[in-house]
């Protein structure tokens, strides 16, 4: 099998350069007028006819996508697959776009995908579950309805101008994605928001089960934070700059109480050296710590100063601060106990053991800021030393530190302020280019501040949530390892999960506090009063009524709290905890076959829900996760309108303001485009010159699904009995395997090998193989003739196959081909129609009788000059091949033969010769007249036609006179 494809492959550009002048209708077989004689027989030869166009362009094409899409049942197939095809559902949970902005390239990519994957099962005949959502709060989309509004602190104002930002922006999308054909319900009772009521709902449910199983906390602790937002941030809401550049310094604190070791210099100033990136942090400094295991070394300078530094970093420091002597080495753990004075304050602080010291870089001496580092934040818990944070939301210095800094940006005045008031300590200053986490939405850097927040504790489910993710299948399996990998470094990485948010745009945290205690109050009963408020007022409720209105006062009473001492929290959900929590609202089963989305979900959507999912029901939420690329441009650069180089997908469909530079490629250009190339890179360009060969690959199709079309339509109805030959068998086998390779490649997301294998499949075994073959029989041969019939069985089962396997990907291609279908006389959409492939085609064996044939047709086609059926062959062929070739060679009509028929010779002789090891065939010109109807018989009689054609004119005169 795979030696005949590569053979075939050699000449196939010179077979398909024929074929595709026919099936054009440019170059018609018996139409070229060279003589009185051809021109009486043209109207006798059964030319391909249908009306189905060769090529859609400009206008004509955004005209016939959308005759097409209103015609074909586009809108309908949903329901109507969920009403007429058997289950067990295929769910695909639809992971919610951010209701913001236009469409782009990477919502073209994620729902083409998944539609392609959806019409796969469909076309298949089975059930599917799709729900489209959209994932309304957040952020960008609060600051976006805010700009230009004075009323920003008002957050009905501000939740009321970001729903209708939110909804505008669904309603533009939602156009769009049912532009490209995408296969849902559209309306929106059958999707999903997540700023519906009865989303919100569901989301507070889920909230309280987790805070019952002890999986949700409160607590005071460091978090990722952004000035610019305001908020606290999770990992996954940060991105990294690589050109962050931060003042690094070396800064000496005198020790007060010194190790025993060092007390013969009690006398002498000592002093502690410690590195630090965060300046600003330095007043809210509360410890040094040292690493037990390290050795240090008291060292002096040339002012004889001494100070204590990690031994294996003396080197580094002395590059910095200049030669430093070292005059005693001890223990880290003997540092047990000192302490030092604080660089701002002068209260005596303590130097504290910790694992996190290493000394890999600075000095072996770490400043300790708890309220600015995890590692300091679990130091200071270990010694019981309270936390004090001295930087508001704002990024701003607070009271608290002192009113040297009150007021001051700690990112950018506070450092300037540090690094002058400690100018006679400041040993070395250097500007260090780094990466640093920044706010992905303001684009601004963030820093570590601790405040009360609500948190899932993922250390207690974490062995949990890696033996469940073992089990899921990740595509494309080429990238499973590396995938996989980078989704549980997310979660072996992770001791907690920050879910609050200090916005307004959100689903509110059902908590009440103490205002004398600040303690936190809530339970399911207040959960499900507050529900039903929500169902009474509305969900904006929690923020337009009081606490009493909105949970009763004897719940209050429950609680064990004075009514006039309570207070509405002000925290939102995370939205990653808002559509991580989706799978519980949407899923039937709570569980969805395929997950799909870009590789950016692995610290997204993919990890909130397999969190929560395996907190609240011990599993995954998905058996599969699909994981595609991003749209960049031909230079591989992420598509930004601060460089230029975005691609509108409504201009690919509809074309520019400039037709020629910018022409309407069409919704099947569009959809080829992402089924061959984002469903395997993480990188996924997009081109003129590939939207292009696009385009060449979807007019190729054209051009076989015209000629096969165009084929059928002479065919008469007659119930004739077909006779196959073997190379019509053998078109059924490569029809079966084509057929179960495509099977292969949508069931493990390989849209890419499907394109591939389409286009390799149409080119080579139906274009320049059987079609080429078969034309012969097709337009010569009588209309009810037993062998013609067969051959346009064979087209029928091709087209059948080829429509529906292009179908997932190209649906208006595959429903504009059907409806030119002579058979389609009511217009059925192909989704409403059933088609099995038989088994019987499955017979391997049948190769093995057409191999000596191929590779001798192979040798002619590379060997003639000239149109082959003006030859005759002689084959001398071996033992084997002779016994092979004798079983498609007819000795008493040789000239009518199935071997010349394949090799597409007027007349073969064929001779067995057991001298070589070789089959070989000479060609020879004809000396005799062709047939002028045919043209390939030798023996020419009346008017000059063979046999064959005097049968076909005298037999059925009107029945050729009427198709």
């Amino acid at each position: 099998m795979y030696r005949l494809l590569i053979n075939r492959t050699l000449v196939t550009n010179q077979v398909l350069r024929k074929t595709s002048d026919e099936v054009a209708g440019s170059v018609k077989k018996n139409t070229k007028i060279t003589s009185k004689g051809q021109q009486k027989y043209t109207e006798t030869v059964l030319l391909p006819r249908t009306e189905f166009p060769v090529q859609l362009n400009g206008k004509a094409r955004i005209e016939a996508d959308k005759r097409l899409t209103e015609k074909c049942g586009f809108s309908e197939l949903y329901e109507w697959q969920k009403k007429n095809l058997s289950g067990p559902d295929f769910v695909l949970h639809d992971g919610p776009p951010y209701a913001n902005g236009i469409p782009h390239m990477g919502h073209v990519i994620n729902k083409i995908l998944k539609d392609v994957t959806l019409r796969h099962k469909i076309i298949n005949g089975n059930r599917i579950h799709y729900v489209p959502g959209w994932d309304c709060h957040g952020l960008p989309i609060e600051l976006k309805a805010i700009k230009g509004y004075e009323s920003e602190n008002d957050p009905l104002e501000i939740r009321k101008k970001a729903r209708n930002y939110a909804e505008e922006a669904i309603a533009r999308q939602k156009q769009a994605f049912q532009s490209w054909g995408v296969t849902a319900n559209w309306s929106e009772s059958e999707c999903y928001f997540t700023s519906h009521s009865s989303y919100m709902k569901n989301e507070l449910h889920q909230f309280i089960k987790l805070y019952e199983k002890d999986i949700i906390f409160r607590d005071f602790m460091p978090v990722y934070w952004s000035p610019s937002s305001r908020t606290a941030l999770a990992e996954s809401e940060l991105e990294y700059n690589q050109q962050h550049q931060s003042k690094a310094v070396t800064v000496r604190l005198r020790i007060n109480d010194i190790p025993e070791r060092l007390k013969s210099f009690k006398n002498h100033a000592v002093y502690a050296l410690i590195w630090t990136t965060t300046s600003w942090s330095l007043v809210a400094n509360q410890a040094i710590s040292f690493s037990s295991d390290a050795t240090y070394c008291l060292a002096e300078d040339d002012k004889k100063d001494l100070y204590i530094v990690a031994k294996e970093l003396l080197g580094t420091t002395e590059s910095k601060i200049g030669p430093l002597k070292p005059i005693v080495s001890f223990e880290g753990k003997e540092l047990e106990g000192s302490t030092y004075f604080h660089p701002f304050t002068e209260q005596k602080c303590p130097l504290l053991a910790a694992s996190h010291v290493t000394t890999n870089e600075g000095t072996g001496l770490v400043h300790t800021a708890p309220a600015h580092g995890p590692e300091d934040f679990l130091v200071a818990l270990k010694n019981k030393i309270p936390i004090l944070s001295m930087v508001d939301s704002k990024g701003l210095y607070t009271e608290e530190a002192g009113p040297e800094f009150y007021g001051l940006e700690v990112l950018t005045e506070g450092v300037d302020k540090v690094m002058n008031l400690l100018a006679r300590d400041i040993l070395h200053v250097e500007t260090l280019t780094h990466s640093y986490p920044y706010d992905w939405r303001t684009k601004q850097p963030v820093l570590i501040r601790a405040s009360h927040q609500w948190f899932i504790n993922i250390n207690t489910i974490r062995e949990k949530i890696i033996e469940n993710f073992a089990n899921v299948n990740v595509y494309p399996k080429c990238n499973r390892t590396s995938f996989m990998n980078a989704l549980l470094a997310g979660i072996r990485n992770r001791p907690y999960w920050c879910i609050s948010r200090q916005r307004s745009w959100g689903t509110p945290i059902p908590v009440i506090y103490s205002k004398t205690t600040g303690l936190a109050f809530t339970n399911k009963e207040l959960v499900e009063r507050l529900c039903d408020s929500i169902d009474r007022y509305g969900p904006d409720c929690w923020w337009e009524y009081s606490v009493r209105d909105l949970i009763g006062l004897d719940i209050i009473k429950k609680l064990n709290i004075d009514p006039n001492d309570i207070v509405k929290g002000n925290d939102i959900m995370d939205i990653w905890f808002d559509s991580g929590i989706s799978w519980s609202m949407v899923l039937p089963d709570k569980k969805a076959n395929l997950y799909l989305e870009g590789y950016d979900q692995f610290n997204g959507w993919f990890q909130s829900s397999l969190i929560t999912s395996v907190a609240l029901q011990g599993c995954p939420p998905y058996s599969d996760l699909f994981v595609h690329g991003f749209a960049v441009d031909e230079k591989g650069l992420k598509m930004s309108k601060s460089i230029g180089n975005v691609i509108n997908p409504e201009e690919i469909l509809l074309g520019g303001s400039n037709l020629k530079k910018n022409p309407a490629y069409g919704v099947d250009v569009l959809r080829w485009w992402v089924a061959n190339h984002s469903s395997q890179h993480t990188q996924v360009p997009v081109s003129k010159n590939l939207l292009d060969e696009c385009k060449t690959s979807i007019n190729k199709l054209r051009l076989i699904l015209r000629f096969l079309l165009g084929t059928l339509h002479h065919h008469p109805g007659i119930n004739c009995k077909p006779e196959y030959r073997i190379i019509d068998k053998y078109m059924l086998y490569l029809l079966y395997s084509y057929n179960k390779q495509m099977q292969q490649h949508y069931n493990n997301y390989e849209y890419h090998h499907a394109g591939k294998t389409t286009m390799h499949f149409i080119t080579n075994d139906v274009s320049g193989l059987y079609c080429t073959i078969i034309k012969d029989r097709l337009y010569c041969d009588e209309v009810t003739s037993s062998m013609r019939t067969a051959a346009v069985q064979v087209i029928k089962e091709i087209l059948n196959v080829l429509i529906r396997s292009i179908a997932p990907i190209l649906p208006h291609l595959a429903e504009e081909a059907w409806l030119y279908h002579p058979e389609n006389i009511t217009s059925i959409p192909l989704h409403c129609t059933q088609y099995k492939i038989s088994e019987s085609w499955n017979d391997s064996k049948i190769a093995q009788y057409i191999d000596a044939a191929i590779r001798l047709r192979n040798n002619v086609l590379k060997v003639a000059d000239k149109t082959t059926w003006k030859l005759y062959g002689v084959i001398e062929a071996t033992k084997d091949d002779f016994v092979l070739l004798s079983l498609l060679h007819d000795q008493q009509k040789p000239s009518m033969s199935e071997l010349c028929e394949i090799l597409q010779l007027s007349s073969v002789t064929l001779i067995e010769n057991h001298t070589i090891n070789e089959t070989q065939i000479q060609l020879y010109d004809i000396q005799e007249k062709l047939c002028e109807r045919c043209r390939r018989y030798p023996e020419s009689q009346e008017d000059d036609l063979c046999p064959r054609c005097v049968n076909v004119l005298t037999k059925n005169k009107p029945l050729i006179a009427a198709v």
